[in-house]
């Protein structure tokens, strides 16, 4: 048995396999998160209408080196691109990414070691992890939280539920409408961090930082529903009217 029929055995009657081993479909009812993991490989995630999860296979694929796979684990579509073990102390550097349209209601999980992220048009939150890559958020509410150990978090975000944990790396993140309660936490260990707000939010504002300088466009107001929360080694913090 080839390697195309394994794939759709083991994938089963939830997939719809194409015959392209690095292409699936599922049915988006069937689903209620997503997970990608990759190496180092970009990760893309688009919302789009419709009842079907499409997955493709980005980027660097090489087959000596990769371990592919998509498939259900329950209501969780869990896509990998893994290096595969060449003893038992290292991998083969893995450089695939996927591309995933899906409909906007899903839960993203991103982990990517080295890779960029995207994600565009979620609307039930999003956790992404990034070792060393940026991520950038287009149109995307819900809860979110990001990590990344050195790479740029940017883009266009609507979160009562924001954090943010990085090691090296700029913030740059715009709300698009004014949040009535709940929490942006940020912790940096150096890099700036700049949020914008519609003109009428009304927002309490505590940064600490070893080194750095605050401005602030919009003000701080004690009683406000919505407090951001900033500490930083080095990094000054940045509020801007959107």
């Amino acid at each position: 048995m080839g390697y195309l029929g394994i794939i759709m055995i083991f994938l089963g009657g939830n997939c719809m396999a194409t015959k392209n081993t690095n292409n699936w479909e599922f049915k988006a009812a069937d689903v209620a998160v997503i997970q990608v993991e990759t190496d180092s490989g970009e990760v893309v995630l688009e919302a789009a209408e419709g009842e079907v999860i499409k997955v493709e296979v980005t980027g660097e694929y090489d087959a000596d080196k990769c371990e592919v796979s998509a498939a259900l684990s329950g209501s969780k579509l869990m896509a990998s691109a893994k290096g595969k073990k060449k003893w038992f102390w290292n991998s083969a550097n893995c450089k695939a990414g996927f591309r995933i349209t899906a409909p906007a209601g899903k839960k993203l999980i991103v982990r990517s070691g080295a890779g960029k992220a995207g994600l565009a048009g979620f609307a039930a939150g999003a956790d992404v992890f990034s070792g060393a890559g940026s991520i950038e958020f287009k149109g995307v509410s819900g809860p979110i939280s990001v990590k990344s150990g050195a790479g740029t978090i940017k883009g266009d975000i609507y979160s009562e539920e924001f954090s943010a944990s990085v090691g090296a790396g700029a913030i740059d993140l715009s709300w698009n409408k004014a949040p009535e309660k709940g929490r942006a936490d940020i912790k940096t260990g150096a890099g700036g961090v700049t949020l914008a707000f519609p003109a009428d939010s009304r927002i309490n504002v505590n940064y600490k930082a070893g080194v750095g300088n605050l401005s602030n466009e919009l003000g701080s107001d004690p009683s406000a529903g919505f407090n951001v929360d900033v500490k930083s080694g080095a990094g000054s913090l940045s509020i801007k009217k959107r």
